[in-house]
């Protein structure tokens, strides 16, 4: 469904989709576009179609949590906006900095950033109610592949899903050795109780992973670099982290999150 809103002959913004009583505006899918490239996101598909789709996703989850009640305290809410604030300066470099990318004064980014934050609990919240909802034990799917036919059961090559501080030094000697100096200096912090995912956000330098924690979804072998992927699939044990890595990318330490 489409419809466009006028004023003074101008369009002041479009409705792309509508989903229940709820519009998605053409501004509301330039704005996660935006912020999807800041945090070095690509889409297979078409980010026009990608973006309102999941968009109406989570104004369903919205709305089913409405439905069942669902409140986010205001704690919570301040909470994450305080987290998001200081992620944003972290990888922008300053507060100014920050004021400057988006065009906008600290408050009103604030402001803008404790409805996503809202929203984002809401969300969180319904989705760890329905799958807290679903309950199936280890035994029960032991014994539904057991019954399967055995040329059934498609071949699934071993994934691993990681996480990984990456570093690119220059050239120069010094340079290399400085960065391994500071991965392993992460990697004793992460040993000492610090969060790897924390220490990735501030300080790997693919900005496109380190805005989620260092985490790369499940990925084959084939996909990943062969140095990484040799040391990544070999990983056995969630709290260790790797030795350093040197791929064609930089120098990494990785963490196993599941296998």
């Amino acid at each position: 469904v489409g419809s466009t809103v006028y004023g003074q002959d101008n369009v002041i913004d479009e409705v792309v989709w509508v989903v229940g009583d709820e519009a998605i505006l053409k501004s509301e899918v330039e704005e996660a576009r935006m912020s999807a490239l800041y945090e070095g996101r690509k889409f297979d598909r078409d980010p026009y179609c990608v973006i309102p789709e999941e968009i109406a996703v989570q104004k369903l989850y919205l709305h089913q949590a409405a439905l069942d009640s669902i409140e986010v305290s205001e704690s919570e809410v301040i909470q994450r906006v305080d987290y998001m604030t200081n992620m944003y300066i972290a990888n922008i470099g300053s507060r100014e900095k920050m004021e400057e990318y988006f065009n906008k004064t600290s408050s009103q980014i604030r402001e803008t950033l404790r409805e996503n934050a809202r929203e984002g609990l809401k969300v969180q919240k319904m989705q760890q109610k329905l799958v807290g909802e679903i309950k199936i034990t280890p035994a029960e799917v032991r014994r539904y592949f057991k019954d399967l036919p055995q040329d059934s059961i498609p071949y699934i090559p071993t994934q691993v899903e990681v996480q990984i501080i990456t570093q690119q030094p220059k050239v120069p000697l010094e340079e290399i050795e400085d960065v391994k100096r500071r991965l392993r200096e992460y990697t004793d912090r992460v040993n000492k109780g610090e969060s790897f995912s924390m220490l990735a956000r501030l300080y790997s330098e693919d900005r496109g992973s380190a805005m989620r924690g260092g985490e790369i979804e499940f990925s084959g072998r084939g996909m990943l670099d062969p140095a990484y992927a040799n040391v990544a699939f070999n990983l056995q044990d969630p709290s260790k982290v790797s030795k350093i890595v040197e791929s064609e990318y930089g120098f990494h330490i990785i963490q196993l999150i599941e296998k």
